[in-house]
């Protein structure tokens, strides 16, 4: 089944539209819902057992409703049954077909409020205007959008060589569902590393006893989907027990196996999957990026991770002996098991950092940069400081030895005397 699967995710074009499943004719279904951390969409993946008569077969597919019919894969997983084609007459339901359109809300008080509907979370309406607004349904007093027609007609027509039952796959995807990494670090003697799953799901698609399988990675699709700005509320933990795995690695990508839940519609869950602890350093953080820029250097800690971290926002708590104390908050990227974590957690104002491109160029098949990063010591004592810089491709020189490089960034370390300046010069190249 996985590979059946991933064989789908990558095929298929985007679907613009979420709509809600009316239940068809078929039984015996079962569904594996796809969800990624670096676009928001889900795949499906539906095996429905059909009953047939000999020869030609029109089987309804109402769960279809509001997709367009070329961008859904149906396959037969028995011998004997050909699909013919996939037909629709109609439209979807006015709140799952606009998802991600402009539409226009009037509430009962007579305020309008206008935007790009991003679906429903916890049961409230949500849109991106000029700001974010959460509205409750019952406050509405019309919901104006583009596609208001009345319920689709959706139905294949398979030719079987003799009458049964026969098992068929459906793959399709779903705008706007996505997981996320939240995590929670505990500073005292060590270390406290603490790792939530948090799945989101603002459609009023329900899915109920479906598998799910979480990937971590950069999937690249043919079209980009519409990314929302960021509207993460602290979830409810998830009334569900579920036991998160160890991922498995699936050609550049990680997949994580939630298990069998449900994807309630409207809502967001959250499920713990890592705990671990570690000792950790202290030191000073200046992180880069490949554009011209001042920066603080923060004080930071620094760890060996025991588990790949899918890409996430970590809070940051120092424990006392009244509690734990909230001290910072940051976004960390996808980080392999047995890499060393760096967090900021503080600014120190002390030092300086900033970031100037030297020379960068563009080519059909590669990008070019040349960097320049200075720190600069206005304290009274002897600091050092790890400079990260976040790129793609390999250094090519550097007037400073690097002390560790990956993919997606170079790490050096400089230590900065009382009223010191010091730079780093380098360069890289990025092939497409």
């Amino acid at each position: 089944m996985k590979g059946k699967i991933l064989a789908g995710v990558l095929g298929m074009l985007v679907v613009l539209a979420v709509f809600s499943l009316h239940g068809g004719k078929a039984s015996d279904s079962s569904s594996t819902v796809v969800l990624y951390n670096s676009v928001k969409i889900g795949v499906v993946e539906r095996v429905v057992e059909v009953e047939l008569g000999e020869g030609m077969n029109d089987v309804p597919l109402e769960e279809l409703a509001g997709l367009d019919i070329a961008e859904v894969t149906i396959r037969p997983l028995d011998e004997g049954v050909t699909v013919l084609g996939v037909f629709s007459r109609g439209g979807g339901d006015a709140y799952s077909a606009n998802v991600g359109n402009d539409v226009e809300v009037k509430l009962k008080n007579g305020e309008k409020v206008a935007g790009k509907f991003l679906g429903l979370r916890e049961g409230k309406i949500v849109l991106e205007g000029d700001g974010y607004y959460l509205i409750n349904p019952e406050e509405v007093a019309y919901f104006r959008a583009q596609n208001l027609e009345g319920k689709a007609s959706v139905y294949a027509v398979l030719r079987a060589e003799k009458a049964g039952k026969y098992n068929v796959s459906v793959i399709y995807r779903v705008v706007n569902m996505d997981w996320e990494s939240r995590y929670k670090l505990y500073l005292g003697e060590k270390a406290k590393l603490y790792g939530y799953v948090v799945v989101n799901n603002p459609t009023v698609q329900k899915f109920e006893d479906a598998r799910v399988l979480l990937v971590a990675g950069d999937v690249q699709l043919y079209q980009n989907l519409p990314r929302p700005g960021d509207l993460y509320t602290l979830a409810e933990k998830g009334t569900q027990e579920v036991s998160v795995g160890q991922p498995e690695k699936v050609e550049a990508f990680y997949l994580y196996r939630l298990g069998v839940v449900d994807l309630n519609p409207a809502s967001t869950m959250m499920y713990p999957y890592i705990n671990f602890e570690a000792p950790f350093e202290r030191g000073y953080l200046y992180e880069s990026w490949p554009y011209s820029r001042e920066g603080a250097v923060y004080e930071s800690v620094s760890f060996k991770t025991e588990k790949v971290l899918p890409a996430g926002i970590v809070e940051v708590y120092r424990e006392t002996e009244d509690g734990s104390l909230l001290i910072g908050e940051r976004a960390i990227e996808h980080t392999p098991e047995g890499d060393t974590l760096r967090i900021g957690i503080g600014r120190d104002y002390d030092l300086k950092g900033s970031t100037t491109v030297l020379e960068e160029k563009h080519d059909k098949d590669y990008s070019y940069y040349k960097i320049k990063i200075t720190l600069e010591n206005l304290g009274n004592g002897t600091k050092t400081v790890v400079v990260r810089h976040h790129k793609r491709g390999r250094i090519l020189n550097s007037s400073v030895e690097p002390i560790d490089e990956t993919a997606s960034y170079v790490e050096f370390r400089v230590t900065i005397n009382p009223g010191e300046k010091k730079e780093i010069v380098f360069d890289y190249k990025n092939r497409y």
